[in-house]
């Protein structure tokens, strides 16, 4: 069952909000997850909604409360909404810097105390100017933490390969017998690939060079330094480019970008683009007739997301998140002597 999951996670972080009261997002899909792993740890939780492209406000709610009420053996103190009033904010001892609350501005943050902490519910490299206003944050003082996503406890990286698989079959391709590419500047590339590489026929590796001592995986093979792209004649027939490179908000792959897109078509045969993470500029793949996917990507999101493979890595994402909310307020950043957070 889910809800035995959840007190699982809770219990291996040793996750405790007791007489703290978090504001949170409800949200679809296994996201519904979130404010109940925090009422599970004793929060008093805040948990605001918005009908998007995901599910309406009605079903959010519904879901979120069927969740809860599959907790029988202690009462939960969620509270779901979908209006953010200056009351509720004034309330708040950690706020997530999750989909529903963004950006966390001033607009918001004005009514927060002074002693508010904010988890990223991210690692944080992976920072994103939109998602916060930086400067009224620090001018207030409010305390900043990125989630450790590679704590054992947490552990989101080891999804990244099977993320990149399920990209695959939904592109319509399969990577038995077929060749990729892994063109990649960032820290999901020895993840992805240590899990594609066992199920094709060769996964080639453009990274950063300095990354290259990562790749020591079987039916790897290495073949240059990014954002250079030579492709050897075994891999010009490869099945699938898989892309992820940050910041996952610049353009990479277009005309005027890091990535000419003319030149991975001088070295390919049929590029298909898989687009994990990093923007790329549609309209020149597509005067170009380079295929790629997914057709449309959220600027600075990810192609897949770790929900699309199902509630475990979000399970893992959102508790490692709350605990660096909880070390925010400790001062206390580690868990079983591992860092589960970083100042930001």
């Amino acid at each position: 069952m889910l809800i035995n999951k959840l007190f699982k996670r809770v219990e291996a972080l040793g996750l405790n909000l007791e007489g703290k009261t978090v504001l949170t997002e409800a949200a679809s899909g296994a996201y519904v997850v979130t404010p109940v792993l925090a009422a599970l740890a004793g929060a008093k939780v805040y948990a605001f909604t918005r009908t998007t492209r995901y599910g309406t406000v009605e079903e959010i709610f519904a879901n979120t409360k069927k969740l809860v009420s599959d907790c029988t053996s202690r009462k939960l103190d969620i509270t779901l909404i979908d209006q953010l009033t200056p009351e509720i904010i004034a309330q708040a001892d950690i706020i997530t810097n999750s989909g529903h609350l963004r950006p966390l501005n001033e607009e918001k943050l004005r009514y927060a105390k002074d002693s508010v902490v904010i988890p990223l519910m991210y690692e944080a490299w992976e920072w994103r100017d939109a998602d916060m206003d930086i400067n009224y944050i620090r001018k207030r003082g409010f305390k900043i933490g990125a989630t450790n996503e590679r704590h054992p406890e947490v552990d989101v990286f080891n999804y990244l390969g099977d993320m990149a698989v399920k990209q695959i079959f939904d592109a319509g391709i399969c990577p038995y017998k077929n060749k990729f590419i892994l063109l990649c500047n960032n820290d999901f590339g020895p993840y992805i690939a240590k899990v594609v590489a066992k199920v094709c026929d060769g996964l080639a590796v453009i990274d950063k060079n300095e990354n290259k001592g990562m790749y020591n995986f079987d039916n790897v093979e290495w073949i240059g330094n990014f954002p250079e792209v030579k492709i050897p004649a075994k891999y010009k027939d490869a099945e699938a480019v898989i892309f992820t490179a940050y910041p996952f908000d610049q353009d990479w792959i277009g005309e005027n970008t890091p990535l000419s897109i003319k030149q991975i078509k001088a070295e390919l045969d049929d590029p298909f683009i898989l687009r994990y993470a990093g923007d790329v500029d549609p309209r020149t793949l597509d005067m170009e007739g380079v295929r790629y996917f997914p057709a449309h990507v959220h600027s600075g999101h990810m192609g897949v997301l770790p929900s699309a493979i199902g509630y475990d890595p979000i399970i893992r994402l959102q508790a490692g998140g709350l605990k660096a909310g909880e070390a925010l307020m400790t001062g206390n950043y580690k868990h079983n002597n591992i860092p589960v957070m970083e100042l930001v």
